[in-house]
């Protein structure tokens, strides 16, 4: 049974440590020796973690990392988002929001609130013979929930395990979809899945309405 659970972020590798300015040799001498000793401290204290923490702190780059190579790469997208289907390309990624021009040139800014899920365009053919609809659950027309507190929580933990084995996992979104398939990566907003006949998709977790570990892939 799903969980609530808080994604941890290990802050020593996001925050930078303030450097100061100075014309003296000797003192970036010391201040490089005093860098490499807290780098030392840092890696020696992150192979003590646990795996699954370890493992999580890793994944946390991923959808971040994603993004930004499909902008470098201009690979045009599928958008599927409540009552909408947008296809194109992200011009911009923003802590929010992505920027994304469509095809005839025209600008969306799309929440990522109201994202349930993205893909590549030239695996369209792959991806829409993957995903089933639960009838009963689309016909409520749900839409996005903007607290957290209240949005259906997957333990993290559970996702350590399924990513790690490969263990085929059934997504149900509130828009009705159901998403089978293996867990690639996540992190505390996202997570790759692949899916049986090859496509790839990027689930939103804050879409999903129902998790399930499958026994089999479609």
């Amino acid at each position: 049974m799903a969980t609530r659970s808080k994604t941890s972020v290990w802050q020593g590798d996001l925050t930078p440590q303030p450097q100061k300015n100075s014309s003296h040799s000797s003192w970036r001498y010391r201040h490089r020796g005093r860098n490499h000793k807290s780098l030392h401290h840092k890696q020696h204290t992150r192979r003590h973690l646990p795996p699954e923490l370890l493992t999580q702190i890793r994944a946390e780059s991923h959808g971040r990392a994603y993004v930004q190579k499909q902008i470098r790469k201009k690979t045009p997208m599928v958008f599927e988002l409540y009552g909408e289907h947008i296809e194109g390309i992200i011009s911009r990624r923003l802590t929010y929001a992505l920027a994304v021009v469509s095809v005839n040139g025209e600008a969306h800014h799309l929440e990522k609130l109201n994202i349930k899920y993205m893909y590549k365009q030239d695996e369209m053919s792959q991806v829409v013979q993957d995903i089933e609809v639960d009838a009963g659950l689309k016909a409520q027309n749900l839409i996005s929930i903007v607290h957290k507190s209240e949005r259906f929580q997957v333990d993290d933990r559970v996702l350590v395990r399924c990513c790690k084995k490969k263990n085929p996992v059934r997504l149900t979104l509130r828009g009705g979809e159901i998403i089978t398939g293996v867990i690639r990566w996540f992190s505390q907003y996202d997570m790759k899945m692949l899916l049986a006949h090859g496509g790839n998709v990027v689930v939103f977790r804050h879409g999903l309405h129902r998790f399930e570990i499958s026994p089999r892939w479609a």
